[in-house]
């Protein structure tokens, strides 16, 4: 797939950088299901196109109402008990023509001291970086990946998980320990 636009605050227009704009590897199954998106988006060229209105979404009313609302979730409720990943019993009204996930104030105030409310576009990258370091992508692949310009914007995002980092150097002790043992 070639990215060749982008939108920021509803309006579509060129991407930000020459990074950017630049052709992105799509897995078999995932490029399927995005074809069969843009048959039922009505040949948009959006991928996220309004139902209502055909044209993009606003990118603040989505995380607003849906995706900082699903950090919400990541704690149980304590009044209603319900579970990490499920919405509380109450129903929702939201504010005006908008839908909010509906969630007890009680559950958004322990996800606020949890420090786990604060979800946002960039959680995403950040969770993609995490993949990536975690699947072992050479670093050199990274940036492309990310659409980077340099490796220390791909930095940015986090460092290799733990377990890499544990099995990097198990790797290197093993090796010191068996030439050791081998005296």
């Amino acid at each position: 797939m070639k990215i060749e636009e982008g939108v920021v605050n509803g309006r579509i227009g060129p991407v930000k950088t020459e990074y950017s704009e630049d052709e992105l590897p799509l897995d078999l199954g995932f490029a399927t299901i995005m074809l069969a998106w843009k048959l039922e988006s009505n040949g948009s060229g959006l991928v996220f196109p309004s139902p209502i209105t055909g044209r993009s979404f606003h990118a603040s009313p989505i995380q607003q109402d849906w995706i900082r609302g699903a950090g919400w979730c990541l704690v149980k409720c304590p009044e209603c008990g319900a579970k990490p990943g499920v919405v509380c019993s109450q129903t929702g009204e939201g504010r005006g023509k908008r839908f909010n996930i509906p969630v007890h104030d009680c559950r958004k105030n322990l996800a606020f001291e949890m420090k786990v409310d604060g979800i946002g576009w960039h959680s995403f990258r950040h969770a993609y970086r995490s993949l990536l370091s975690k699947h072992k992508t050479p670093l050199d692949v990274q940036p492309k990946l990310m659409r980077h310009a340099h490796l220390s914007t791909t930095e940015q995002y986090g460092g290799p998980p733990i377990e890499n980092q544990r099995e990097a150097n198990s790797r290197v002790v093993r090796k010191i320990l068996t030439r050791k043992s081998a005296r």
